[in-house]
């Protein structure tokens, strides 16, 4: 994490845009979006040019240290509803400032799993859930704090074991590819 006013020290530079998707999360017409390690400034202005004024680009502050990946920082569940990391989100944008915020519980995985000390991720990959619905959502079945506090506020957690997919680099939004969808697109804003 970066201490109280550090600055952050990107490997890439503004030279040409640079993205990865999964910097990037959907919410309907909007799309939330972190800089860092893979994502520079560029990206996301070309991103924001590339999708015109039928969509919005937000970014999302972090204060990880090495910032890759918004789903292990920002995880958009259901419409007025956010997961966020505690250590890493001191300030939504704009739009989100009206929403449900639920800050992740810290990471529990069991002494076996290959998450208890993660060499290419973060254990911070509890938080990496997949919404299947506005009440459904895919969760690791090791973090029990997050599936209470997920049914406390409405949702009914769908556990599974997926903690041997994190040294790979993911977890659910990462191993997933929604080819096809249901209704309309959405404004949530």
């Amino acid at each position: 994490m970066l201490p109280e006013g550090g600055t952050h020290r990107y490997p890439i530079t503004e030279h040409e845009p640079v993205w990865e998707a999964a910097d990037f999360v959907r919410c309907g017409r909007d799309l939330f979006v972190t800089r860092s390690v893979v994502t520079n400034e560029l990206g996301i202005e070309w991103v924001r040019r590339h999708l015109g004024p039928g969509f919005r680009v937000h970014e999302v502050q972090t204060r990880c240290s090495t910032p890759c990946h918004i789903d292990t920082t920002f995880v958009p569940l259901a419409p007025g509803k956010v997961l966020v990391n505690p250590d890493w989100v001191t300030e939504l944008p704009e739009c989100v400032r009206r929403w449900d915020v639920l800050a992740a519980p810290w990471p529990s995985y069991l002494p076996g799993s290959p998450m208890v000390h993660p060499q290419f991720t973060s254990q911070w990959l509890s938080m990496n859930v997949l919404s299947l619905d506005h009440e459904r959502v895919l969760v690791d079945a090791q973090q029990t704090e997050l599936i209470r506090k997920l049914k406390d506020w409405g949702f009914r957690p769908v556990p599974l074991p997926f903690d041997h997919v994190g040294p790979f680099g993911g977890s659910f939004h990462c191993a997933t590819l929604d080819v096809r969808r249901r209704g309309r697109l959405e404004s949530y804003f």
